[in-house]
């Protein structure tokens, strides 16, 4: 079982708002704080990507960001400029057919940004921001960023369609874009979490043999027989590349995966219990409440309400 696309799976990123900015002369635009990841792909020109708690990063026709929590994402033509906030009022007086358009009159070089907001099912929104660096930057002249483009023009395309399987072709397509980046961001610069534990063939492996079969009572030392390695040395391994330990990863991915049933319904508690590898209801909604903080059966309801 491949772990990180199940997680993406998992998410079932379905829904894409875009947006697209073009921009001439002296600028700066400051995004809204977004609900969920943001992706930005520049589309032509170059500016300057700018946050809070992130330096200044050059871009050019091509460059990918993709950012995970959206708080004061900047685009500036001066790495030191100042911005405005792109609020409604801003929108209103910049937007020329569907485009915001900023920066000085007449003519000169042009830079246009497209960009994404991924939503995710409430249920485990949470996975993708845990999955996510503060930010990922994928140069134009990667490999990678020559398959984000080819992506990024067909979601833009198919969002501004009405065909039939509309929302699920964009599910699948916003699934290989993000698996496209993550696992460009694993080989290159790995930090603790599932992608730190990808990067390791070993405890990729590992993860693996949880994720094919979360219902089985793994321990500790049957992964390390698995993977060729003594308890020890997994057990250490793992914790400090995932950022918890073995039994803790298969814990809470189990509940990430009831929560996941729980959002769709239809399940009695047992069902759901045995799903994820407990033997009883009452086993399964106690380590759930410890979990999560509520009974299954409210935390049901309360997706319900959210969603309804």
């Amino acid at each position: 079982m491949d772990a990180l696309a199940d997680v993406i799976r998992l998410l079932r990123p379905a829904t894409v708002l875009l947006g697209s900015m073009s921009a001439t002369g002296r600028w700066g635009v400051r995004v809204p704080e977004q609900p969920g990841p943001t992706f930005y792909f520049v589309t032509e020109g170059t500016c300057w990507f700018r946050t809070d708690d992130t330096g200044p990063v050059s871009l050019r026709e091509g460059d990918y960001i993709l950012s995970a929590k959206p708080f004061s994402d900047s685009f500036l033509s001066e790495a030191d400029g100042r911005t405005e906030l792109s609020d409604d009022a801003f929108k209103a007086r910049h937007m020329v057919d569907g485009e915001i358009r900023v920066g000085g009159e007449g003519p000169g070089p042009v830079t246009r940004v497209l960009g994404g907001l991924i939503q995710c099912d409430p249920a485990n929104a949470d996975l993708l921001i845990g999955l996510l660096p503060r930010l990922v930057h994928v140069p134009a002249i990667e490999r990678t960023a020559t398959r984000l483009r080819a992506l990024v023009s067909i979601i833009l395309e198919e969002a501004a369609e009405s065909r039939p399987g509309r929302d699920a072709v964009l599910c699948r397509l916003i699934e290989v874009m993000l698996i496209e980046t993550l696992r460009r961001e694993a080989a290159w610069s790995p930090h603790a979490g599932l992608l730190g534990g990808l990067a390791d063939p070993q405890l990729a492996e590992a993860l693996g043999h949880i994720h094919a079969d979360v219902a089985r009572g793994w321990t500790v030392g049957e992964l390390a027989r698995r993977v060729g390695m003594s308890r020890s040395v997994f057990a250490r391994r793992f914790s400090e590349a995932v950022g918890v330990a073995p039994v803790e990863y298969l814990l809470g991915w189990r509940m990430a995966l009831a929560k996941d049933v729980l959002l769709r319904g239809g399940n009695t508690l047992e069902e759901v219990a045995e799903t994820v590898g407990y033997r009883s209801a009452s086993a399964f909604s106690t380590a759930f409440s410890q979990r999560v903080g509520c009974p299954p059966s409210e935390y049901a309801a309360y997706l319900q309400a959210t969603r309804g």
